[in-house]
């Protein structure tokens, strides 16, 4: 394989790394803001006849 060649492997895997990422950042926020919700959904029926 040329010197070139994988250069440019190189730098396409840091690019497809930096992609993933931003995915994963992407992901732990959504995550964070649905385990939030579900915290404050929970919070909502702490009474004891919450299901009655």
């Amino acid at each position: 394989m040329k010197e070139a060649d994988k250069t440019k492997n190189v730098q396409e895997l840091s690019r497809e790394v930096k992609d993933m990422r931003k995915e994963i950042d992407s992901m732990k926020e959504l995550l964070g803001g649905l385990i939030k919700v579900m915290m404050d959904h929970d919070d909502q029926f702490s009474d004891e006849d919450e299901y009655n």
